[in-house]
């Protein structure tokens, strides 16, 4: 067995598992003319699958799965086994297929995604991060976006109050927080305007 893999396995928290893999064709019949078109700028040879275990808001271990770039795939399986072992709650992680590609039902369900071939919010042109599986959007209700008097997704309006705690919350220098920036992943809680409390992203290395 490889020693990168066993040493993997050592430093995983108990009760801990994830893996990636690269899209399988069930996986890719359902991202088909849903949240991958024709047109989106990183074909499914450069996107990946992973699954991870993940608290829930109800204490209990679930399974989750998310599509991000394959290039980011391997940090993205360290980033969650480092939540699974502070118990950072997730409520729900499904592929954002599973609501039709709709960013408004999934953020409603406080469901964490992350590749979605979309614009960018707020605008009908230009791709988003997550149309290249680099962005996440963990727990959106519960972290909504904020811009002025805009507040995505709208349920989201409970949870503007950022000097409050919040289960599945995520504050500056708080675990979540941490574990994607000192990875180089920018969050969007620190941004002067918009606020995006959701939103991680990273950018690709030039020529990559």
């Amino acid at each position: 067995m490889h020693l990168l893999f066993l040493l993997a396995l050592a430093a995983a928290p108990d009760g801990f598992a994830g893996n990636h893999a690269p899209i399988d064709e069930m996986t890719k019949k359902m991202m088909t003319a849903s949240s991958w078109k024709e047109g989106c700028p990183v074909p499914f040879e450069d996107l990946a699958l992973v699954n991870v275990k993940h608290w829930g808001f109800d204490n209990k271990v679930h399974d989750g799965q998310l599509v991000v770039a394959a290039a980011v795939a391997p940090e993205i399986v360290e980033i969650f086994s480092e939540l699974y072992a502070a118990k950072f709650p997730i409520e729900s992680m499904r592929l954002i297929d599973e609501f039709g590609a709709d960013d408004d039902r999934s953020m409603d369900a406080n469901n964490t995604t992350a590749f979605n071939c979309r614009p960018m919010t707020g605008k009908s042109t230009g791709f988003s991060k997550h149309s290249y599986g680099r962005a996440i959007d963990i727990n959106p209700k519960t972290n909504p976006y904020v811009a002025k008097t805009l507040v995505s997704p709208k349920s989201g309006e409970a949870y503007v109050d950022r000097t409050k705690t919040y289960v599945g919350g995520i504050v500056e220098n708080g675990v979540c927080e941490r574990a994607f920036v000192k990875r180089g992943w920018a969050w969007g809680g620190a941004w002067k305007s918009p606020k995006d409390y959701q939103h991680f992203e990273k950018a690709a290395k030039k020529g990559k």
